[in-house]
């Protein structure tokens, strides 16, 4: 069984915390654990559980396998639209989700063509 590279796992989680532009003190909020946890998890001195990986995981919309295999992929545009796109108003929301269901269907369409 691979073990878990609990340094590398803590610069993925804070390269991400650093793109979504939070900081450990909001991480620890959002998540509801201490601040000194999250830097200690971040440097790779604390082992990070289960529970708190799936919690990351949801926190930058990232897979737990994306987290903790080693080769590690941030699209960092895919970031940067997450980041924007949670600033949006409810409706500027829904018509750029409109726009993607569309563009999938013309992909589709044009795939069996």
């Amino acid at each position: 069984m691979k073990t878990l590279n609990y340094k590398k796992i803590g610069e993925r989680l804070r390269k991400l915390r650093n793109y979504m532009d939070l900081t450990q003190e909001q991480v620890a909020d959002i998540l509801g654990i201490g601040r000194d946890a999250i830097l200690r998890i971040e440097n790779g001195k604390r082992k990070i559980d289960l529970q708190e990986l799936m919690s990351f995981s949801k926190l930058y919309k990232i897979s737990i396998e994306e987290l903790i295999e080693d080769e590690h992929i941030v699209n960092n545009n895919e970031v940067a639209f997450a980041r924007g796109f949670n600033t949006l108003s409810e409706k500027d929301k829904k018509e750029i989700l409109n726009l993607i269901e569309y563009k999938n269907i013309l992909k589709s369409k044009n795939k069996s063509d």
